[in-house]
């Protein structure tokens, strides 16, 4: 079953089977989410009982699974799912890392660009063995990045801050 809820091995196995095989595979996909809404909505009225009494699912030995299809309640669609709550980092000067492209020096973001870069040739060196010659632009890049790095702070702040008041967790102040 786990083959057939991966869209790549789905659409692979699609190619491979005739139409009477793929109508049996439909008419199986089909009994399984059978199967699940009723699943679904046994657990909608254990859910509903266990609120009733005061209790949650977790508190009664029931883990949810990621793959169990489960109907939203009113009262967490009305709350909102909890986001993150932001914590700001600050940008350590010897702890980055840079790249000079076109002629340009710019600063490696995230650590996922890397391997790209080394892919295109592009060497990424870490602050201190940054030629002398880019030394002034390293001050700018990263005066530039930690302007972001507020910004997106401050609109994580905003985010969370909406939430926590509806919520009754504690409010945050920007950067």
């Amino acid at each position: 079953m786990s083959l057939l809820l991966d869209k790549k091995e789905l659409k692979k196995a699609a190619k491979e089977i005739t139409t009477v095989k793929l109508h049996e595979v439909i008419e199986t996909l089909n009994s399984v989410l059978v199967e699940r809404q009723k699943e679904t909505e046994v657990l909608s009225q254990i859910r509903a009982l266990a609120k009733a009494q005061g209790f949650t699912l977790e508190q009664l030995g029931y883990q949810l699974n990621a793959d169990v299809v489960v109907s939203h309640d009113d009262d967490s669609e009305a709350k909102g799912k909890r986001p993150v709550k932001p914590k700001f980092k600050t940008i350590n000067k010897e702890s980055q890392f840079f790249y000079v492209d076109a002629g340009k020096l710019n600063l490696l973001k995230t650590h996922t660009m890397k391997k790209a870069l080394v892919d295109r040739g592009i060497n990424v060196v870490p602050f201190h063995k940054v030629e002398s010659k880019y030394g002034k632009d390293i001050e700018a890049l990263l005066a530039e990045a930690g302007t972001q790095a507020v910004e997106n702070f401050n609109s994580k702040v905003d985010v969370w801050n909406a939430w926590a008041q509806a919520n009754g967790e504690e409010i945050l102040s920007k950067k």
